[in-house]
């Protein structure tokens, strides 16, 4: 019996050997692959600007570092970058600490109101908002600053959008969500007894809060700070709409320029990278601010804190942020409402009133149906391409332990500091320098928006995979199933919801994307968000504001298939950003 059981056993082994070598293979395939994918995303574009930035007529030069440091036009974009930045974080981190504590750790009512406000700021693409204060407050047609001179007889408009103030207002109502969103996180998660007990010993509610609380929840809020302030120096979109007229130049712009008859690639890699030592710059600083001291509780489950009373001051809290909604959200979209269906924007309203401004825009301007076409297209792979190759990557990081997984990880967060130009500038260097001609297609806006957003995909992947027990996986491989069996009917069922969130994560900021896409795209590969931009500088403002709401509305649709198909963890997190 027993040499009828030995060749049992061997066979048994020599037949799971083979498929062992083969789940091996495909694993490491697919492995391989995804690390190949990400160098080419990330590493090799941001290696060639830096090339690029070296490359002169002549050979190696630092003649580009040197003009774009030296050369008014240069520093005069960069001092008013830092300035927009730094008022832009100011105000964000005034606006949003105030009203994540309201609602942390007050009895403001209508807290929903709070979480509303925060999460249609951050949807809302912030040239579209400009557009919208354009027809309100432009110097001369703006409606509020025509009413205005006409009640008071003044010359002085009441607000000048086309100002450093506007360019201001603009993008801090799309930053201080990042404030918001992360603090009122951080507010929730304090074990509040250190607060209850500073009480206990006489502190009072604003000392315990300036001496207790914000120290202990200063990690978020400066990372939301610097969230807002790269954040504000990297859009372009705004800048360009509310900046240029005024006169007022920033990087983004001046790059931007950079590229009409003969482009000057070397000096734009340069500016480029004027970008990415802006961020690393500000991330060192908060790093070394946040090192002197800790800002961990000790202690298991903290308790929950009492709600502050603020007495008849909850209604003063609650007016802050109506005035921050209705400023942030109801101006900006009643504008832009009420304009495309205008015949023309600033006479009677009520006997103005038509839909050929959607006509034109739906089925007259050829320009339209391709471009919501290629949105849309675009959108989906890439959030489906980021949310993948987040997968892997995490897979690697958790699940292997393969050598230097680590630094994947690593290298997948670095285009959270690079602003959409700049991704733009590389791939141009990059690609242009390949024998695959990529320029102004599908293809090479692709290669953009996966490498922008990737960074999403890779911490919902990484999220999700460290919530699952891998002795699941273990389970299943050694009952016989296949690295990619596990990984489609056990790993990915289990990680969905995060998945998804993950997905519209990307998908929301595609469909919105102008900063990589304005150097990127040729007629036939135009997006929405372009189409938008194109159409306003011919001056047709009904027709924007037409394209602007079909722009939402696909965006809304985005929200709404979150809800019903992605689950209600998944629809939240994507509309909390």
């Amino acid at each position: 019996m027993c040499n009828i059981r030995a060749p049992r056993m061997s066979d048994a082994s020599a037949i799971g050997e083979a498929p062992r070598r083969a789940r091996i293979g495909l694993e490491q395939i697919v492995m391989a692959g995804a690390v190949v994918a990400l160098f080419l995303l990330v590493v090799c574009p941001i290696l060639w600007l830096l090339v690029g930035s070296l490359r002169g007529e002549q050979g190696f030069t630092f003649e580009n570092f040197a003009t774009a440091m030296t050369g008014r036009l240069y520093v005069s974009a960069l001092l008013n970058s830092l300035i927009l930045g730094a008022w832009t974080g100011l105000f964000s981190l005034l606006i949003g600490v105030p009203l994540a504590w309201a609602v942390s750790r007050t009895n403001v009512p209508m807290k929903g109101l709070f979480h509303l406000t925060a999460n249609l700021s951050y949807l809302s693409p912030p040239f579209l908002t400009a557009i919208a204060f354009v027809t309100l407050f432009a110097p001369n047609s703006g409606v509020i600053n025509a009413a205005f001179r006409a009640m008071t007889g003044s010359e002085a408009p009441l607000f000048n959008i086309f100002s450093m103030p506007g360019l201001v207002l603009v993008t801090t109502l799309h930053t201080f969500p990042f404030v918001f969103l992360l603090s009122s996180t951080a507010l929730q998660s304090v074990d509040a007894s250190y607060e209850e007990a500073a009480q206990i010993l006489g502190a009072g509610k604003i000392r315990t809060a300036l001496a207790i609380t914000l120290p202990l929840v200063a990690p978020a809020v400066l990372s939301g700070t610097l969230l807002a302030f790269v954040n504000a120096i990297a859009l372009f979109g705004s800048q360009a709409i509310l900046g240029l007229p005024g006169r007022i130049v920033t990087l983004p712009t001046r790059i931007y320029a950079l590229f009409d008859y003969p482009p000057q690639y070397g000096l734009a890699s340069a500016l480029s990278l004027v970008f990415v030592a802006i961020t690393v710059c500000a991330l060192y600083l908060q790093r070394s601010f946040l090192a002197r001291r800790s800002y961990v509780t000790l202690g298991g489950k903290g308790s929950r804190p009492q709600l502050i009373d603020l007495g008849v001051w909850r209604w003063v809290v609650l007016g802050f942020c109506i005035v921050i909604f209705i400023v942030g959200i109801v101006l900006p979209y009643a504008a832009l409402i009420a304009t495309s269906f205008s015949k023309s924007w600033g006479l009677e309203f009520w006997k103005n009133l038509t839909l050929k401004n959607y006509v034109f825009v739906l089925f007259e301007y050829d320009v339209t149906q391709r471009a919501i076409l290629n949105s849309l297209l675009l959108a989906i792979l890439a959030a489906t391409f980021a949310v993948a190759l987040g997968v892997i990557i995490g897979w690697i990081d958790l699940r292997t332990k393969t050598p230097g997984r680590k630094y994947l990880d690593y290298i997948a967060l670095i285009p959270l500091g690079l602003p959409g130009i700049v991704m733009a500038v590389a791939l141009i260097q990059f690609w242009l320098a390949m024998p695959v001609a990529l320029y102004g297609t599908l293809a090479i806006l692709l290669l953009a928006y996966v490498g922008r957003y990737v960074p999403l995909g890779v911490r919902a992947a990484n999220t999700s995979l460290r919530q699952v027990d891998a002795s699941l996986e273990e389970s299943a491989r050694i009952l016989g199933a296949s690295w990619s069996e596990t990984l489609r009917k056990i790993t990915l069922p289990l990680i969905r919801p995060g998945l998804f969130a993950g997905w519209l994560l990307v998908f929301v900021p595609v469909i919105q994307e102008l900063s990589a896409s304005i150097l990127l795209f040729s007629s036939s590969s135009i997006t929405l968000a372009v189409a938008v931009y194109n159409l306003y500088e011919t001056g047709a403002l009904e027709s924007v504001c037409a394209l602007a709401m079909i722009n939402m509305v696909i965006i809304s649709i985005a929200i709404y298939v979150a809800n019903k198909f992605g689950g209600e963890r998944g629809a939240r997190t994507g509309a909390g950003g």
